[in-house]
């Protein structure tokens, strides 16, 4: 039991099996996603129209996330076994590197690095992967 940001305890262990598990996995995956997905909304505005606070709230966000996976996920069953709704939303995440020149999730984070390697050779990732922005 753990006190939460907003004051209350939280018995962590509720969230942490099976299908919530899974759950829960999968939204902090989207979480990434979906911070990925402003920062490039944002990078796509004409520089002078540019949020620096939303850049570096969003890159901080991939920041804390990259470090939540390295340090306490990735070695749960569910991101190691069979193709899931979490593994594809987090490779999807991590794969933006191509489309985000500012995007530096991999320093300080071998076994993410090692993890999305794995999960983008897969045949179906690869032949669907977007083509890097030139």
């Amino acid at each position: 039991i753990v006190q939460n940001n907003f004051g209350l305890l939280v018995n962590w262990t509720v969230f942490d099996s099976g299908a919530t598990r899974g759950r829960r996995l999968e939204a902090l995956a989207r979480s990434m996603l979906d911070g990925l997905a402003v920062w490039g909304r944002e990078l796509g505005r004409p520089g002078g129209e540019r949020s620096p606070r939303v850049l570096a709230h969003e890159a901080a966000r991939c920041d804390r996330l990259a470090g939540w996976w390295e340090a306490r996920e990735l070695d749960h069953p569910l991101m190691q076994g069979p193709l899931n709704m979490a593994q594809i939303t987090l490779v999807c995440a991590l794969g933006m590197e191509v489309r985000n020149p500012d995007l530096h999730w991999r320093p300080g984070h071998p076994t993410l690095s090692a993890w999305y390697e794995r999960m983008a050779a897969r045949p179906s990732l690869v032949a669907t992967a977007p083509p890097p922005l030139h």
